[in-house]
């Protein structure tokens, strides 16, 4: 994939950030007629499309951050194109794929590259005429290793290449895809909703952009991503929550270091959790803490679902510690260690609390917990038998250095 216009870093990123966003509205157009249908990225093509294990359309896609000039039998874009579907298109094959070049440019009304739109007035053999024309006659240094290649292939082979070509010109820039992306799941898109359910399910697509391109995922199929658009719609349902992609996204070891003097951090080494689950801990802390603050500043929750939350959960909790507690001073041997680590464990495993009734994250209610440990809305859990006291004795000198009033 080429970016013209701009040979700046924000340019070419813009581009390939442009190609996998324009990946997703071409999958779901194609989906609404034929869900088996699968998208690869950068394997034969910027985007190749795949119809039972066989190439059915390659894509090259050329976004311009500035003003392109019109697209013409000379136009770089062009050449650059053809020069990577010369290898593609095999004549072996029972079916040539679809070669088609989409382009923020314009091709000039009644030009030669405008007789490749797919439509009524698509003429190949004038189109090819032109084309072997201006192979033989263009001066562009940039372009001519190109040409030459082109015009070193058979007559047979010219022609066969020609005529898959589909121009596809004006196309919208990246700063217009997400009204693409409205159209092309107007079919699910919550009213009301529109630009958070856009963002989540670009989101959601980044992470897929990512594995397609680093090959953990071969391709993705149509049916595929209807699934997942319906399931990202229902998330918006009175019942339940959307997630926001990027608090699920991974979640490293460093990143736990800011937490590490918190006093949930700090409660849980009273027990003597593990290092392994105590950065899961953290995490479920973190990723709690910004979706709560993430629904909260779009409007999906208000504060008095948080507290009865909040509520539910510190119930939950106060059951399991007062007969753990009470169980292990009559069996008169377990630690306190042991007893907390028995609490945190119960608790963790066994919340049933829901913050909506079909909102069932576990990873919520165990960070709400960790919350909680810190004396959020207003409720403290802990997890060692003697926390509290244990907690007196950290407050204690911060009480101690604070001036008298």
């Amino acid at each position: 994939m080429a970016v013209r216009g701009s040979h700046s870093a924000a340019g070419n990123a813009l581009g390939y950030l442009y190609q996998c966003q324009w990946a997703l509205v071409e999958l779901a157009e194609r989906g609404r007629e034929d869900p088996s249908v699968e998208l690869r990225l950068e394997a034969l093509d910027d985007i190749d499309f795949m119809r039972d294990g066989t190439p059915d359309e390659l894509l090259q896609v050329k976004h311009h951050v500035t003003p392109a000039s019109d697209l013409t039998e000379n136009n770089t874009d062009l050449w650059r194109s053809i020069n990577a579907w010369l290898d593609t298109v095999n004549l072996s094959l029972d079916r040539i794929p679809v070669l088609r070049l989409l382009t923020t440019a314009e091709a000039p009304s009644g030009g030669v590259l405008a007789k490749l739109r797919d439509g009524p007035d698509r003429d190949v053999p004038a189109a090819l005429v032109a084309i072997e024309a201006a192979a033989t006659n263009s001066r562009s240094r940039t372009t001519e290793p190109w040409r030459q290649a082109f015009l070193g292939r058979s007559t047979e082979h010219r022609e066969a290449l020609v005529g898959a070509i589909v121009i596809d010109d004006g196309a919208p820039h990246a700063a217009d895809i997400d009204k693409s992306l409205r159209k092309a799941f107007g079919y699910v898109v919550p009213r009301g909703r529109e630009d958070d359910y856009i963002r989540y399910l670009k989101g959601w697509w980044s992470g897929i952009s990512v594995s397609l391109l680093d090959r953990s995922l071969q391709a993705i199929k149509a049916e595929d991503l209807r699934i997942q658009a319906e399931d990202l719609r229902d998330q918006f349902g009175p019942q339940t929550l959307p997630l926001d992609p990027q608090v699920m996204a991974r979640f490293a070891p460093e990143d736990a270091d800011v937490y590490r003097d918190r006093t949930f951090v700090t409660q849980l080494l009273w027990i003597a959790l593990d290092e392994t689950r105590l950065l899961k801990a953290i995490r479920d802390y973190h990723r709690a803490y910004t979706q709560r603050s993430e629904w909260l500043r779009r409007g999906y929750l208000c504060e008095a679902e948080i507290d009865r939350f909040a509520f539910a959960l510190h119930d939950e909790w106060e059951q399991v510690f007062d007969r753990l507690v009470a169980r292990a001073k009559r069996a008169g041997d377990v630690t306190h260690e042991d007893t907390g680590m028995a609490v945190f464990e119960d608790v963790c495993a066994n919340s049933r609390a829901r913050i909506r009734e079909r909102f069932d994250q576990g990873w919520l209610n165990r960070g709400t917990l960790h919350q909680l440990a810190e004396g959020f809305a207003g409720l403290t859990v802990g997890w060692h038998p003697e926390f509290e006291r244990k907690l007196e004795s950290l407050l204690r000198p911060v009480l101690a250095e604070e001036p008298v009033a």
